[in-house]
């Protein structure tokens, strides 16, 4: 039986006994974006889940429910570009079609992650790891996590820190390439992870030979996986271990 490790399925009891066996949260967030025709849309949010679930199963710890929507949906976004693809007017994606401006929709996001990192922090867990499946994602979780830490070193009760990372910058030095949009990079991990959500034969014949996509394998990504995978957990290792480091000023996000 497969050891279960997301929160959704999780009963009160079996939450607990993780949280104490290791007191580690994991939030997966991405978006829902083009990734080529061969990818399902919500790929960076689905990559950044199972990548969790596979860090919770080798090292312990809770996976936190996915979230896929809140982000800027005008800037940083590929479906501005892609709206073609979709059938509807490109002005669907411009910044006149949101009902906020896009300073607003960033500050809420940061707010909705803010919240998030909260609700996780009341369950009793001092160390919230997020992936961002979605690069662009980065700089906006780490600019929330900042901000709760800061509120985090106010609290009466255990101190909660958290650390932010999309994956391939853990793992440049094996894989100077790793990272891309809907390419070999993600498309293998994506054949690894989760092999039902793609669909290489959907691509046009000359897409489908070219150097973006035509070497993605799932052995290519398990690879690249357990490499992640590994990384992750040298660096939760030691936020458990030597909590003090991550907790003050000039702490490495």
């Amino acid at each position: 039986m497969v050891d279960e490790v997301r929160y959704e399925y999780l009963r009160p009891g079996e939450m607990v006994a993780r949280r104490k066996a290791r007191p580690v949260a994991y939030l997966p967030i991405g978006t829902l974006e083009w990734h080529g025709e061969h990818n399902p849309l919500g790929l960076d949010a689905i990559k950044a889940h199972r990548l969790l679930i596979e860090c919770a199963r080798r090292g312990g710890g809770v996976v936190f429910p996915p979230l896929f929507y809140g982000e800027n949906r005008v800037e940083a976004h590929v479906d501005v570009q892609m709206a073609g693809g979709y059938e509807v007017p490109q002005e669907n994606f411009g910044p006149d079609f949101m009902p906020f401006t896009v300073s607003e929709q960033a500050t809420h996001y940061h707010h909705l992650l803010i919240h998030v990192f909260h609700q996780i922090a009341s369950l009793g867990f001092p160390l919230i790891v997020v992936c961002a499946g979605h690069y662009p994602l980065l700089d906006h979780a780490r600019a929330a996590m900042c901000v709760f830490r800061q509120t985090a070193r106010r609290r009466k009760h255990q101190p909660t820190t958290g650390w932010v990372f999309t994956g391939y910058e853990l793992v440049r030095d094996l894989f100077p390439n790793a990272g891309d949009h809907g390419g070999r990079w993600e498309t293998s991990i994506m054949m690894a992870l989760d092999p039902d959500s793609v669909n290489l034969s959907l691509l046009p014949d000359d897409k489908r030979q070219a150097d973006w996509v035509k070497d993605a394998s799932a052995e290519f990504g398990r690879k690249a996986v357990d490499a992640i995978v590994e990384r992750v957990l040298q660096r939760v290792d030691d936020m458990l271990s030597e909590p003090e480091k991550y907790l003050g000023h000039y702490t490495p996000m």
